[in-house]
């Protein structure tokens, strides 16, 4: 053999033939060793895909409204569609086997292909075998979703929420089978909401003025003090002339569209059934009062000034005096508006800034497009978070006021609780008048409804502590929170939100039209979605 100190350049020029010799009996091994490698890749392509597509073929089978019979067959059909284009692998059996169990469905699959091997096929069998289980909750479904229509949302923020919702909606659509069940409830929000559709009775409402702050506004400080002080009296006034609000329609001469306020504490935030029996149960009709100066042509959306004056004065005195007269609701015809113009619909009357109605939970979905498609943003009064919560909330109920749920039992339903904003909870409008805001849920904030706050900072402080509060109750129930942040990026918006959720993944930030479309639609798979091992 050669040797030299330059070795590796005179390698070539060695004439014993040593090497020649070496060669040529490493050339096999090389080539054999190659051919396993590619043996080796091509059986682990295949069983690469293989297992997609049994993955893919036991999806689609897990859920599929069939037979047992059938469904084997269907998961054959739908496995060999997968694999036609390799013809490389030749599926050479296939099994579905099925366990219903109380509340859910497992599927079992196992597939087995034979593989084309060069060389390892001379030491092990050229077939690769895979399995693959789903797991399939069988359990009811029931989801409300309750959204933000308040004015900053805007002509393209709604739109982009309609698309969503729809988004969510068609993600949801497979839910309904022999074997699942689906129902969907959908409550738009300003600061209230509105209670007028399908399923809504008088027996929730306080037609009587016996609820403590029904026609609170039209009440002076002493009559304030009397009411509270003697069960909710009519506070000194003649028999049928307490102004409540039911009343005040009548006198007027103006249709309630169907918007509440929000109930006494501690009412306010849980889900006591109204009863007449205790009246602060009981919800009341919305009334904007006409405020001081003479009536508007349209809605006002002022942060200082007055915005909903529909009649004309017909007292003297303090703005104060002029606000609580009665006599003009008796003898002047309303002027009540819906007037939309490039900055949405200003509204002007007691009926300001009442949202579209709830869709309580149905299983007719059309009632929940319909509901998606009628949404429209509502300028003026404020956002009121906690009562779009509220009543998200009291539509899972299967108690009073709306009983299409089934009860908080994780084995008689899953529920779900979706709640979408583009902000904070927010007193509006008003602000250097006698009211400190506009009309909402709670009355003016000078009403002194909303614990007593006297500011809209501390107002909106009350709000959000109800928020979180319910948040809390709610998720104690059993109740699956999402929630959505529709572009602010505010610290108290996201860590109230985000802490509401019920998990981390369940807390989505959309910062755009896109991005709120695949938050809605990503809701909408997790709540549907089939569990998948292998």
């Amino acid at each position: 053999m050669c040797v030299s100190k330059k070795l590796l350049s005179q390698f070539g020029k060695c004439k014993q033939g040593n090497f020649g010799l070496f060669s040529a009996a490493l050339l096999p091994v090389l080539f054999v060793s190659a051919g396993f490698a590619v043996d080796y890749v091509n059986l682990a392509s295949a069983r690469s895909e293989l297992q997609n597509s049994v993955d893919a073929a036991v999806v689609a089978v897990s859920r599929k409204d069939v037979t047992d019979e059938n469904r084997s067959a269907v998961f054959g059909q739908f496995l060999t569609a997968q694999l036609a284009s390799n013809t490389n692998i030749t599926l050479v059996d296939q099994r579905l086997e099925q366990t219903v169990g109380v509340n859910y469905i497992q599927t079992d699959a196992r597939a087995t292909a034979s593989v084309p091997l060069a060389f390892l096929g001379k030491f092990i069998p050229n077939k690769v075998s895979v399995v693959a289980s789903t797991t399939f909750s069988t359990r009811s479904i029931e989801i409300a979703i309750a959204l933000d229509n308040t004015g900053s949302m805007g002509s393209g923020g709604i739109s982009a929420l309609k698309e969503a919702s729809h988004a969510l909606v068609d993600a949801l659509g497979g839910i309904n089978t022999s074997q699942q069940s689906l129902k969907v409830g959908l409550i738009p929000f300003v600061t209230s909401v509105n209670v007028k559709g399908e399923g809504y009775d008088t027996s929730w409402i306080d037609e009587d003025g016996d609820s403590l702050y029904n026609g609170w506004t039209f009440l002076t400080d002493t009559q304030r003090s009397t009411r509270k002080s003697s069960g909710n009296s009519n506070a000194d006034f003649g028999n049928g002339s307490y102004p409540h609000h039911s009343n005040l329609f009548k006198w007027s001469g103006a249709t309630w569209k169907g918007c509440v306020e929000a109930r006494p504490a501690p009412y306010n935030t849980d889900l006591t059934p109204p009863d007449s029996s205790n009246p602060d149960t009981l919800f009341v009709p919305y009334f904007a009062p006409d405020e001081p100066g003479n009536r508007f042509s349209k809605g006002g959306n002022s942060g200082s000034g007055f915005n909903n004056s529909w009649l004309d004065d017909d007292a003297s005195g303090s703005d104060e005096e002029i606000q609580r007269s009665i006599k003009k609701y008796k003898t002047q015809k309303p002027v009540i508006s819906n007037h939309n113009d490039d900055d949405g619909p200003l509204t002007l009357g007691p009926n300001r800034a009442c949202p579209t109605p709830i869709v309580p939970l149905t299983s007719d979905i059309s009632k929940v497009r319909d509901g998606i498609d009628a949404m429209q943003f509502w300028n003026g009064s404020g956002t009121n978070i906690a009562e779009g919560l509220a009543w998200g909330w009291r539509v899972l109920s299967p108690a009073a006021p709306y009983t299409q749920a089934a009860p908080f039992d994780p084995d008689a339903a899953t529920k779900i609780l979706v709640v979408m904003t583009d902000g904070a909870n927010v007193s509006f409008g008003a602000s250097s008048t006698i009211n400190k805001s506009d009309y909402g849920s709670y009355g003016f904030l000078n009403d002194g409804r909303i614990n007593s706050a006297n500011t809209q900072s501390k107002a909106e402080d009350y709000l959000d502590a109800s928020t979180a509060k319910m948040c809390v109750d709610i998720k104690k129930l059993g109740v699956e929170v999402y929630t959505v942040v529709y572009k602010t990026t505010a610290s108290g918006v996201v860590n109230l939100f985000s802490n509401c959720a019920s998990r981390k993944d369940n807390f989505f930030m959309a910062k755009d039209v896109v991005a709120l479309k695949q938050a809605f639609s990503a809701i909408g798979q997790s709540v549907s979605g089939v569990r998948i091992s292998n």
